[in-house]
């Protein structure tokens, strides 16, 4: 870690004596090998969207461009190597192979080497500036494109190994946070083992068991403050992998969490006092199975039994408005529940966070069970009275359509529908799986909740009580880049310069900036109760993103509506 340090401070200091003028003629940078790059990697994504761009020729395996040879355009070649005596006219980017230069070779744009080493760059022509990184970046191939490995979140403090054989066992203590922050359990913490064994070529099976400690109780009682959850996963592998698991849990659950994400709800209920969700408890178990017959198309279904109640919102600490007043937490409708979740999910985009192509599918259906319900009362224009005591069961379904489009280097179009609600002629929906729309997500042109059908209601929780909503959702997506290290330095004439620098950190990786990405969108909505939907009411938005955080600014297509801005640590869809 110091060394690490050191040559932060050396690449720093030699950057602040560097005539910048002088520093952006450098056309080589060489980086030693380290672990392998995934998805954290913005090197590793930049390869690979270059090399799923629908303009590049891709290379699958080794490859040649003999002298009387030239190829026009972009060229990409994974797991190479490539040998070039002609002439490449675009960029060219090689992954996992090595790149190799006659003196015949000449190529009118910039190289990009990754997971690997280029040979004979003196001799040759090369009119943009050259990369080369030698870690292997982490990627596989899904038919004619590639696709980066996600980066996995540890959580793990402790570890000890034992290997006999082919058998590799890990036992693990985990402690890591809930991943957010609430008015009812105040900052969750998970504790306890796992324990987790694969073989070679046979089954993967993981234990773990975690106490959850509900921080804004102070731990005073133990029934209220501490939970639990124990999973059980058998992962059989093979062409069609398939897992099998099995829960007990005691957990706090969130009603309507497709919006915004855990991170989000839990720094806006710590820094400003604004809690996003509501909560009930769940207590209970759950068996399911997933199989995924193809890479990025998964097929679910669990089966589950649990009792569920209402909980009442605490007064856990926040840095600001501390003295003000926390929503209250609705009341739900209470009972044991034998639940049936079916789900089909599918992706084509190679990875998420970067501009690309592809479409995401997500369909849920839900059919819950009871013979103890105690409902809660609402107004019949709300719903129909629940069968108390009796068999109440219900019918819920959630669908979540979404096409991203490329376009050019850096832009990408994004559209979804998504449709949500009771189907069949079953009884109602409960409290706890009703919906509603407005707020920072998906609708920030609009208030809080402010299509929830709650009207007839009169309670101040702002309870989402909408049977069924529908909502489409378009932005665009554009990179203003500052970057001097992709197609900027296709015109930049090779220089017989290197900057030594280069050599001892990643900078390029860790320390640069490509610009703000500036987002337009808009939205349009509807929630209801009977029938279909009456109106639709829309809202237009622009916003400014660094990394994954934006500042989102909206408004409502109607009169009377306010300009609202709203601050994201996560992209909207």
């Amino acid at each position: 870690m110091a060394k690490r340090v050191c040559h932060v401070a050396l690449c720093l200091i030699g950057l602040g004596w560097t005539n910048p003028a002088f520093a952006a003629q450098d056309t080589i940078i060489v980086v030693p090998r380290g672990a392998g790059l995934d998805s954290r990697s913005r090197v590793a994504r930049e390869a690979v969207d270059f090399f799923n761009d629908g303009s590049t020729t891709r290379i699958f395996g080794s490859f040649t461009v003999s002298s009387d040879e030239s190829v026009n355009g972009d060229l990409a070649v994974y797991n190479g190597p490539l040998r070039v005596s002609g002439t490449i006219r675009g960029d060219l980017v090689v992954i996992n192979g090595d790149l190799r230069l006659a003196r015949t070779a000449v190529i009118r744009g910039a190289v990009l080497v990754v997971g690997g080493s280029i040979t004979g760059l003196t001799r040759a022509r090369v009119d943009g500036n050259a990369r080369v990184y030698r870690s292997t970046a982490r990627v596989r191939r899904v038919g004619d494109r590639l696709v980066l490995r996600e980066a996995q979140r540890r959580t793990i403090t402790r570890r000890s190994r034992r290997r006999s054989g082919f058998t590799d066992a890990t036992a693990s203590l985990v402690l890591s946070t809930g991943g957010t922050y609430n008015r009812v359990e105040g900052l969750p913490i998970h504790l306890g083992p796992r324990l987790e064994w694969r073989t070679l070529g046979s089954p993967h099976f993981r234990v773990q068991a975690l106490a959850i400690l509900r921080t804004a109780g102070g731990l005073d009682s133990l029934s209220d403050d501490v939970g639990y959850r124990a999973d059980v996963d058998w992962n059989v592998g093979g062409r069609s992998p398939v897992t099998i698991g099995g829960s007990v849990f005691d957990v706090v659950a969130p009603i309507e969490s497709w919006q915004l994400q855990d991170e989000e709800v839990g720094f806006a209920a710590l820094l400003w006092h604004r809690d996003y969700r509501d909560y009930y408890l769940k207590k209970g178990y759950a068996g399911r199975v997933t199989v995924e017959p193809m890479i990025g198309f998964e097929i679910s279904v669990e089966v589950g039994r649990h009792e569920d109640t209402s909980i009442a919102a605490r007064d856990p600490w926040t840095p600001f408005r501390g003295d003000q007043t926390w929503r209250p937490n609705p009341a739900i409708d209470e009972g044991t529940f034998t639940t049936i979740v079916g789900s089909i999910q599918y992706d084509s985009r190679p990875y998420r966070d970067s501009p690309s192509s592809g479409w995401f599918i997500r369909a849920e259906w839900e059919r819950g069970i009871s013979d103890d319900v105690v409902p809660q009362d609402l107004p019949v224009a709300i719903r129909s009275p629940l069968p108390a005591n009796q068999n109440y069961t219900y019918d819920r379904v959630f669908l979540d359509l979404r096409r991203y489009e490329r376009l050019g280097w850096n832009g990408q179009l994004s559209l979804r529908a998504v449709g949500a609600g009771t189907v069949g002629k079953n009884d109602p929906l409960p409290i706890q799986r009703r919906l509603s729309l407005g707020g920072p997500d998906p609708m920030p042109g609009f208030a809080f909740r402010q299509f929830a059908c709650n009207a007839a209601a009169g309670a101040p929780t702002q309870t989402a009580l909408c049977d069924r909503i529908l909502l489409f959702q378009a932005e665009y997506r554009g990179n203003l880049s500052f970057s001097t290290s992709s197609r900027a330095r296709r015109r930049i004439r090779r220089r017989a310069t290197h900057n030594r620098w280069m050599d001892f950190w990643d900078w390029d990786d860790w320390f640069w900036f490509d610009g703000p990405t500036v987002v337009f969108f808009a939205d349009a909505g509807s929630g209801w109760i009977d029938g279909g939907p009456s109106t639709f009411e829309g809202d237009v938005g622009a916003g400014l993103e660094l990394g994954s955080v934006g500042l989102y600014a909206a408004k409502a297509l109607k009169s009377g509506e306010s300009l609202r801005l709203s601050l994201r640590l996560h992209r909207r869809f």
